[in-house]
């Protein structure tokens, strides 16, 4: 239509043109009139037909604009009707709830209050160990409680574990919950000689049975206090600090387990600030493990009811001073490259005063002077336990070192040892199942570990480090002597040990940091292992002489 009308215009404006151009001129010039006319007809013509293409593109144009933004707002209202009836479903409107990924899983109210995280731990390892020489295999004479074959190796899952923390109305409020899947079948194995060793007492009796780790409530107070309750890892060293999916060599070290506190249940204040950080903890004891199966203290308080009380009075505290670096680089036993530089220094006290436990049932009722048997004992004397330790971290982003050192002072007034539930032998003559409890007198002993790390390439570290042990005095040698002939072999075996010397070496390769790594190491000990220093947890296992070596690799993902 508006096409139609320009060019109706067009062809009116063209004759008006020619009819005055021939008014105004002479008969002589007609022909030349006509021709200048059919030219001017003819660019008419060329130029409305280049205005009508334009109109038709601009239509065009503006048709497809309008389609264009009808559809969107059509689908504006589409969107805006499905999110409506979202949100007025019962299910959503009552919770709100979100979830995610936030370096791990996690489930939170709208508002921040209430707040889940789900994660956990997968680690599998292949472990072989290695003792050149064993002990006598000959009952009553020889070492009878201790491991006689020369390997051991196999697959294992050391640890499977879940957890669980959050905080409840509010951030000042926070829980943690967590296990460990056991991997013992039972908490003994039999050699060949029909002896017995406890394997992990730490663990269950049941293959695969899940057993508690920690179970604890916190509440902050006012400027960084804050009290915890419950079942935790108790605050001293730096080898429990870190967790066990964050150590170098993938586990902790051998002094570590043997002169770290590991957890209890108990009370737990502390104090968060800008460069110094405190816990201190009363609970019911320290989990003893100075001297493997040989309990100096015998308290094991790890999920213990309150019947059972392990610890008449018990104080465990740490203190750490950063001098350098960020709180949660600290977190880690390495430093990836990149990372700034750090240094923490640390500090830790424990003391405790308790009576003797045996078979974790019951307290020994034998009085002061001579049990049933005839032999003297001090069951109801009390232990007393001092325990030091210091160590420094030093990270340097891309390498780091980390060393510790412990010294521990106890006046064993009712000491045992816990494989051996049987009668003394040449004591027949009351029969019944009863350990007797030894006063082996003031016991010290000292240990310290030394670990350096460096990145060979963004994704691999390769690391070094040794750990050593030693008895600085006991009194084995008056306590014990009046145990049975066919039994004092396998009771001096603890007593006057020879130091332990281990050398570890190994690598990590971190395909995603430490949610997902893979690690080898090595540990040998060029000489005799004591049997207080058998740790199975890592594969160390007591030897008369010569040398021990483990080789172990293990492939870790967190989730």
């Amino acid at each position: 239509m508006r096409d139609g009308r320009i060019f109706g215009i067009t062809t009116l404006v063209a004759i008006a043109m020619t009819g005055g151009a021939g008014f105004g001129q002479d008969s002589t010039s007609p022909a030349i009139s006509l021709q200048e006319m059919a030219q001017r007809l003819a660019d008419l013509e060329e130029r409305n037909e280049t205005l009508q293409g334009r109109v038709i593109e601009l239509e065009g144009a503006e048709g497809r604009n309008w389609l264009s933004e009808e559809r969107a707002t059509e689908i504006r209202g589409i969107v805006t009707d499905v999110l409506a009836d979202a949100d007025s479903r019962t299910s959503l409107q009552n919770s709100g709830i979100t979830a995610g990924w936030d370096d791990g899983f996690f489930l939170q109210s709208p508002d921040g209050r209430f707040r889940l995280n789900v994660g956990g731990m997968v680690q599998a390892r292949y472990q072989y160990s290695h003792i050149r020489s064993t002990w006598d295999p000959e009952d009553g004479s020889g070492y009878q409680t201790q491991d006689d074959s020369p390997r051991r190796f196999g697959w294992e899952i050391p640890h499977a574990r879940l957890d669980f923390s959050g905080n409840v109305f509010g951030s000042d409020t926070t829980f943690g919950l967590s296990g460990e899947f056991a991997n013992t079948r039972s908490e003994s194995f039999t050699t060949y000689t029909g002896s017995v060793i406890v394997a992990t007492p730490d663990y269950g009796s049941y293959n695969g049975g899940l057993q508690l780790l920690d179970a604890w409530v916190a509440h902050e107070l006012t400027d960084g206090f804050s009290v915890r309750v419950g079942q935790f890892k108790l605050p001293f060293d730096i080898g429990w600090e870190i967790g066990i999916a964050n150590q170098l060599t993938g586990d902790r070290t051998a002094t570590a387990y043997h002169f770290g506190l590991g957890r209890s249940q108990g009370i737990e204040l502390g104090f968060d600030g800008d460069d110094i950080r405190a816990r201190v903890a009363m609970s019911e004891g320290a989990n003893d493990n100075l001297f493997a199966a040989y309990k100096l203290t015998t308290t094991r308080p790890e999920n213990s009811p309150y019947f059972q009380n392990q610890s008449d009075l018990s104080f465990s505290g740490r203190v750490e001073w950063k001098l350098a670096g960020a709180w949660e680089d600290f977190d880690l036993m390495t430093s990836p490259p990149g990372e700034e530089f750090g240094l923490l220094a640390g500090f830790g006290m424990h003391w405790q005063r308790n009576k003797v436990y045996l078979n974790e049932t019951a307290i020994n009722q034998t009085s002061n002077g001579f049990d049933q048997f005839g032999l003297p004992v001090s069951a109801n004397n009390y232990n007393n336990w001092i325990g030091l330790t210091a160590d420094l971290t030093w990270n340097i982003g891309g390498a780091s070192i980390t060393a510790s050192g412990y010294f521990h002072y106890i006046d064993s007034g009712a000491s045992y040892l816990i494989q051996n539930f049987g009668l003394i032998s040449g004591n027949q003559s009351n029969p019944g199942s009863s350990n007797p409890t030894f006063d082996v007198g003031v016991v010290t002993m000292a240990g310290a570990s030394l670990y350096g790390a460096m990145y060979l390439t963004p994704e691999i570290e390769a690391f070094a480090g040794f750990d050593w042990m030693d008895v600085l005095s006991d009194g084995f040698d008056q306590g014990l002597s009046a145990v049975g002939s066919g039994n004092l072999a396998s009771y001096n075996a603890y007593s006057d040990p020879e130091p332990y010397f281990g050398i570890t070496a190994g690598g990590t390769w971190y395909v995603d940091g430490e949610d997902l790594k893979v690690g080898v190491s090595i540990t040998f000990s060029p000489q005799e292992v004591s049997p207080n220093w058998t740790t199975p947890q890592i594969g160390i296992r007591t030897t008369p002489g010569s040398d021990m070596y483990v080789l172990r690799t293990y492939v870790q993902l967190l989730f």
